[in-house]
């Protein structure tokens, strides 16, 4: 009785054994099921060449190609469910975009598909699911996505903190007071920035001649983003190379010249336009100017002082804007450019003392601009709803391992 149970259970075992090999040997038995689909291994095969045509490269394509056939037929059923069916020609388009995007035409993008040996129904499953599935999220969550003014504020504010390319400025600051005038100073100033350029000493020129605070940090008045400064000033530095000084600017009270120490680029795909509000206290010609501009400056709390008490200083003080920073006076925008909004500084050149506060800084996007702004935010919420979606069917889906 023994040796026959012993006889018996080889037996079952090699039944099982040759039963499991002869599966593994037939491409059309299951290798999954989800729900009542069922995806064989010839499925699995298929897609693995398809992502190769496509130019896979996220690592194991296998495992990419079964859990790409496990959420294929999750939306299949989803379509199913809603009774929803492709529009003629939709296939079509849905290749024909695809193919754009890889840079080919869809004849070709099947030619690519074909010489591994894809057949044609795995090729257009691949896309039919891709279509359904874009129609299904698109009916359930459009209304969801569409961005509010809001969101769009939002992404507005911080793209406006990132720009093309900052630059690192230093000055020299020449007031006309100093030189007898407005026409003696430029003169000057033209003379400095050519010695400059063909090799003096800069530090030393600071030393000698700029009048601004910036002189004891060796004129250096930090990191700038050219699109917060006035366009005059932009085009000036925007095409100086590292090391180079720009021709004179005229500000209010005299005449300054830059030079770029370095620059950086951050991407940014948006173009903007920077409007400005801020307040002015100007103490020029006051006893112990400087050193009432620094005491107020620490009482400064979200321009309302400067509002209140301006018409206690000289004429340039106010509070002004909404602006465009290229409305703003050159050396008060250049102040600006550096500052965060609440944020103050001493703007000094020779007997010019002025409190520059910077209030607000808004970025205005162009009608196109802000369109584009619009859809890629649009796109990036349906893209997350359609993920908590498609994760919300497998956790109620039976899957199983054939």
């Amino acid at each position: 009785m023994g040796s026959f149970l012993k006889w018996l259970t080889v037996a079952l075992i090699a039944v099982i054994s040759v039963s499991s090999q002869a599966r593994a040997q037939n491409p059309y038995s299951a290798a999954y099921a989800v729900n009542d689909s069922i995806i064989t291994y010839f499925d699995i095969n298929q897609r693995v060449k398809l992502l190769g045509a496509l130019g896979f490269t996220g690592g194991d394509v296998r495992k990419a190609a079964i859990e790409q056939l496990i959420d294929d037929r999750l939306k299949m059923s989803a379509a199913r469910d809603v009774g929803l069916q492709l529009a003629a020609g939709s296939l079509e388009r849905g290749i024909v975009a695809a193919a754009q995007n890889a840079g080919i035409s869809a004849d070709a993008l099947w030619a690519k598909a074909r010489a591994r040996g894809v057949s044609r129904d795995a090729f257009e499953e691949y896309f039919v699911a891709q279509i359904v599935w874009r129609e299904i999220v698109q009916a359930k969550f459009r209304q969801i996505a569409d961005p509010t003014s809001i969101d769009i504020d939002n992404a507005v504010n911080v793209a406006a903190a990132v720009t093309q390319e900052t630059i690192l400025l230093a000055e020299i600051a020449l007031p006309f007071a100093e030189r007898g005038g407005e026409e003696a100073t430029m003169a000057f100033a033209a003379r400095l920035s050519n010695d400059l350029n063909k090799g003096a000493s800069f530090e030393e020129a600071v030393k000698r001649f700029s009048r601004s605070p910036s002189a004891a940090n060796g004129g250096r008045i930090g990191w700038v983003a050219p699109e917060r400064l006035p366009a005059n000033i932009a085009a000036q530095v925007l095409g100086l190379p590292t090391g180079q000084v720009s021709a004179p600017i005229k500000v209010s009270s005299g005449a300054i010249l830059l030079k770029v120490i370095g620059s950086r680029v951050i991407s940014s795909p948006l173009q903007k336009q920077v409007s400005v509000r801020y307040a002015v206290l100007d103490l020029s010609g006051r006893p112990n100017a400087l050193a009432e501009a620094k005491r107020l400056q620490r009482r400064l709390d979200e321009c309302q002082p400067s509002k209140s008490t301006a018409g206690n200083y000289g004429g340039n003080s106010g509070l002004f804007g909404p602006v465009s920073v290229n409305e703003v006076p050159a050396d008060i925008a250049l102040s600006l450019a550096r500052l965060m909004p609440g944020r103050s500084e001493v703007v000094v050149n020779g007997d010019s003392v002025q409190l520059v506060q910077l209030c607000s800084r808004t970025t205005d996007l162009d009608e196109q601009t802000s369109a584009g702004l619009a859809n890629n935010l649009f796109g990036a919420k349906l893209s997350k709803l359609a993920e908590g979606y498609l994760l919300e069917l497998r956790r109620g889906a039976v899957i199983e391992k054939r």
